[in-house]
């Protein structure tokens, strides 16, 4: 997905919802963004949580990434996404979440750095769902989300 950013030029002329940046990210640059910065040394192991050696530098990397990017994403939103998770049977119905996620990072409407900010967060999580391709996998990114909800419900102001 791309996402560019329009501004709402109604000054006359033909220049009407023309992008204000030439510069847009995909979801999955997005994600990069946010891979390199907080999972660069145990990316690999988040969709084996239940069997790494390394858990307490994953539950770290996890909770600098909530609060780095993910404090601005609601509360309901958040456990909205995380409800539809711990139902899923299938890895598609996981995968079928990711247009919500697009959703949900579309309807961002803080300030632009906390809306970047949410965009990473959600892109990053959409990022981990493409990476699961079996029940087992699908089992541990419940795991990873359940810790995402868990350091977010610590670190959000609303509590």
């Amino acid at each position: 997905m791309t996402y560019q950013i329009y501004s709402n030029n109604r000054g006359g002329g033909g220049g009407q919802n023309q992008p204000r940046s030439s510069q847009t990210q995909t979801f999955d640059q997005l994600a990069e963004v946010v891979r390199s910065e907080c999972f660069s040394t145990n990316y690999s192991e988040l969709l084996k949580m239940g069997s790494t050696q390394n858990l307490d530098s994953i539950l770290k990397s996890i909770e600098v990434f909530v609060q780095k990017y993910g404090v601005k994403v609601s509360t309901s939103q958040l456990r909205n996404v995380y409800d539809k998770v711990t139902k899923t049977k299938s890895v598609n119905e996981l995968k079928l979440l990711r247009p919500q996620l697009a959703y949900i990072a579309g309807r961002a409407t803080t300030d632009k750095d906390n809306k970047d900010n949410i965009k990473k967060f959600l892109a990053f999580i959409d990022y981990l769902i493409k990476q699961v391709s079996s029940e087992e996998q699908r089992k541990e990114f419940k795991t990873f989300f359940e810790s995402v909800v868990a350091y977010h419900k610590f670190n959000s102001k609303t509590n």
